[in-house]
């Protein structure tokens, strides 16, 4: 029988099996401590507007928890007087568990204390910093701050263990193939010694969906970056914005991107949580290559769903927005104006945008058996070393001259594009509020689609034909998903729907939830103590 010989990276991916089964069994050998249990005070109509909350951020499900903890601090964290802080702990858990954010009865009462010793070596780290560096904006200490704890909260309520194996084997696979010269450019202000953070960064935003918080808080565990040390944790987070803004992380992240498919099987069948997880053998090649095809089955089919998730949610999206622009601009303009609602024009800027995103879906189409074929072929060459496997190799754009005269045609396209579209709203009466809003939507709407279609590309290893007709198809989109990326961008730093929802119906609303809550418990020990 031929033995297997493994690769660096396979005996990598095989260590990592290890420290996740190992930490899985010293979590089961820690589950009789005592918890944290939380009374039923409202949590339906606190479940029922995190749900409103969330649909109106449009936000990767895996950031849901740790933007709710952010929402948290920012309520009870105070950064204009130094007041510190006390019980955080137990009444953020009580929060996230009325949300159902966590279940009942399973965060051990060990958690709380840490997290309250957590909370308390980040805000005197706030006062040190702002003491210690004056000149420094308020604005951007807070936001490291509350970044940086909202991700270690959650990490005390969900060990990254998964995460971080995955992302140090990813870098690793990378770092052995990659080529910085096709991303970084001469002149770029980007030192050598920074090419392996600059790596982290964009697999991180590629591979794992992670926001800076998450890839922040990562990095500075990795360098070693201590509450107490003000100077160290400023120059950390000042080189940080510094390098997660360059061209260069977003051409690197786009690379990786294009890479992906055998990375996601890998994450999938090997790092991803699971029942009855046991360490990675390599040497039964035979049953991993069926566990291989397997997920890559399963994977076809949770892309397929998470697509129609994110379809459902992007409209739901669409229609709170527009309903809530549409109260609030469009049906006064149309009264200022004419003295009445023009239906029409508000109908099919309710309507079009969600049915053309439904319409666009139903042309998504996943990947076929030669991709499944190559993709398992592939994980198998990372894994084992022999002749009869060929190495595996990145993918990279294929250059473009940029002559003057494709750079014309593209305007043109733009051009064209928009005055196609006004033209035909034109003739329906549109006003210039209507039409506006029905290109920023029409826009959204685009870029939302074509976001969910590169769930299905993450998948593809293989480089399918799409044919004359639909790659002109993409071309006329182009304009409207390069509008819609930027309004996404804007609305994502701005989202004035979520920030007026923040300051209108979440403060007050938990605020008196909690106040409830402790007049309940008020109640229930002046009564033991009668007895």
């Amino acid at each position: 029988m031929e033995k297997n010989h493994t690769t660096e990276l396979g005996q990598l991916l095989e260590q990592a099996s290890y420290n996740i089964a190992s930490y899985d069994q010293l979590e089961d050998s820690s589950k009789h401590e005592q918890t944290v249990h939380v009374q039923n005070v409202a949590n339906a109509l606190l479940f029922a507007y995190e749900q409103l909350r969330n649909a109106s951020e449009n936000i990767e499900d895996h950031l849901l928890v740790q933007k709710a903890i952010l929402r948290f601090y920012r309520r009870n964290l105070s950064f204009t007087t130094n007041k510190m802080p006390t019980g955080l702990g137990t009444e953020l858990i009580i929060e996230l568990t009325q949300v159902e954010y966590l279940q009942n009865d399973t965060i051990p009462l060990s958690s709380v204390t840490k997290m309250d010793e957590m909370i308390t070596s980040y805000y005197e780290l706030f006062w040190m910093v702002r003491k210690q560096y004056p000149s420094l904006p308020v604005q951007r200490v807070e936001k490291w701050i509350l970044e940086i704890l909202s991700v270690k909260s959650e990490q005390i309520f969900n060990n990254p263990i998964r995460i971080l194996s995955f992302a140090r084997f990813a870098h690793s696979h990378f770092t052995k193939l990659i080529s910085y010269d096709h991303v970084i450019t001469s002149g770029t202000p980007i030192e050598k010694a920074d090419y392996p953070t600059l790596l982290y960064i964009s697999i991180h935003k590629a591979l794992l969906k992670s926001d800076d918080a998450n890839v922040r808080s990562e990095l500075q565990d990795l360098y070693a970056v201590l509450p107490t040390a003000a100077s160290q944790f400023v120059e950390f987070n000042t080189k940080y914005d510094n390098l997660v803004g360059l061209d260069a992380t977003t051409k690197l992240s786009r690379l990786i991107l294009k890479n992906a498919a055998p990375l996601k099987i890998i994450r999938s069948t090997f790092f991803d949580s699971k029942e009855d997880y046991r360490a990675v053998d390599l040497s039964k090649k035979d049953r991993l290559t069926s566990a291989i095809n397997t997920d890559i089955d399963m994977e076809y089919q949770s892309v397929r769903k998470s697509v129609n998730v994110g379809i459902v949610k992007s409209i739901i999206f669409l229609l709170i927005t527009k309903a809530l622009i549409g109260l609030l601009i469009e049906i006064p303009y149309d009264m200022l104006l004419t003295g009445s609602i023009v239906i029409v024009p508000l109908l099919i800027n309710l309507l079009f945008p969600p049915v053309f995103l439904a319409v666009t879906a139903l042309t998504f189409k996943l990947p076929g058996d030669a991709n499944k074929l190559a993709l398992a072929t592939y994980i198998q060459s990372m894994l084992y070393d022999e002749p009869s496997i060929p190495r595996p190799t990145l993918k990279y754009t294929e250059p473009v001259s940029n002559t003057p005269l494709f750079n014309i045609l593209y305007v043109a396209v733009f051009i064209g594009a928009f005055y196609l579209v006004g033209s035909r709203l034109a003739a329906l009466n549109f006003n210039l509020a209507q039409g506006f809003i029905f290109f920023i939507f029409l826009s959204t709407a685009s870029f939302l689609g074509y976001r969910l279609t590169l769930q299905i590309k993450e998948l593809e290893l293989i480089n399918t034909s799409q044919g004359f007709i639909a790659l002109i198809r993409d071309f006329l989109y182009a304009p409207f998903i390069f509008l819609g990326k930027r309004i996404s961008y804007r609305f994502g730093q701005l989202n004035l729907i979520a920030q007026i929802l923040d300051t209108v119906i979440d403060l007050p609303l938990k605020t008196t939830v909690r106040l409830v809550r402790q007049w309940m418990i008020f109640l229930n020990n002046k009564k033991d103590e009668l007895l």
